[in-house]
């Protein structure tokens, strides 16, 4: 994960963009897919930040602090992001929210409320810098077969958040942060190039390997496969991505917005 992490860190030139720099000494909150990975990347280019991690995964807790526990600007905790009580998360404690890849763990419906509460303890004047993903385009059947299946399962538990063929978190960012409070400043779009060849395959093959008991026990629980259509499709997704002629971009978001 680790390495992942990384790898689609430089493909982006860094999680945190270098217009997105808080104040001297400020405090981080980072919450989001491979909080760890985000939080050592952060705490090891700006040593005076104090940054706090947290999810409500105890294991992916002790796996980012196994990770970060030689650094003594970082504090991670289990602790569930829907609800921010005051002897936690004191009230515009934070000079900066970071926000990560969030979209198969909130609702739609969940975000305002989510939002509201991590604008009561933004600092006014702090920064939200938020990351989101779309599904991949490519030109592997199996592939977009795939992804329309996890768009099935994802649209019956609240977490798509157009009517089309994507998972649309990205396009509602801006919105969503100026309802919660805030002031878009900045936004820059990725297309990371996917294709074989490219530094992104290596990403994207790494991931869906990663993903893949993942994907398959989601699908299963939203009652969309079996275990052999599942393995099948993938095994044919995998050989069609192995091809040379396999051609595919991944769309990535980065919004920048100050907390009025």
């Amino acid at each position: 994960m680790q390495q992942l992490y990384r790898q689609l860190s430089e493909l982006i030139g860094g999680m945190l963009p270098p217009f997105a720099v808080p104040t001297h000494g400020s405090h981080v909150l980072d919450i989001g897919w491979g909080m760890g990975e985000s939080i050592y990347e952060i705490a090891s280019t700006y040593p005076s930040f104090h940054i706090i991690g947290i999810d409500k995964d105890e294991s992916a807790v002790k796996q980012a602090q196994s990770l970060v526990s030689g650094l003594n600007n970082v504090t991670v905790v289990v602790h569930d992001m829907y609800h921010f009580e005051d002897t936690v998360l004191l009230p515009a404690l934070f000079g900066m929210i970071h926000l990560h890849f969030l979209a198969g763990k909130i609702t739609l419906q969940q975000f305002p409320l989510f939002l509201h509460s991590l604008a009561r303890i933004c600092q006014p004047g702090g920064l939200f810098v938020w990351t989101e993903a779309e599904l991949p385009i490519t030109t592997s059947l199996a592939c977009q077969h795939l992804c329309s299946l996890v768009l099935q399962g994802l649209q019956a538990r609240g977490n798509v958040f157009s009517q089309g063929n994507s998972l649309g978190l990205t396009a509602r960012m801006g919105s969503m942060l100026s309802d919660a409070g805030s002031k878009c400043t900045q936004a820059k779009a990725y297309a990371i190039d996917i294709s074989a060849k490219s530094k992104g395959n290596e990403v994207f093959m790494t991931q869906l390997s990663i993903s893949r008991q993942q994907i398959c026990t989601f699908l299963l629980e939203m009652g969309i496969t079996t275990v052999t259509e599942f393995e099948d499709l993938y095994l044919e997704m995998q050989q069609e991505i192995q091809g040379e002629q396999f051609c595919g971009l991944l769309y990535v978001r980065t919004v920048v917005a100050k907390r009025l």
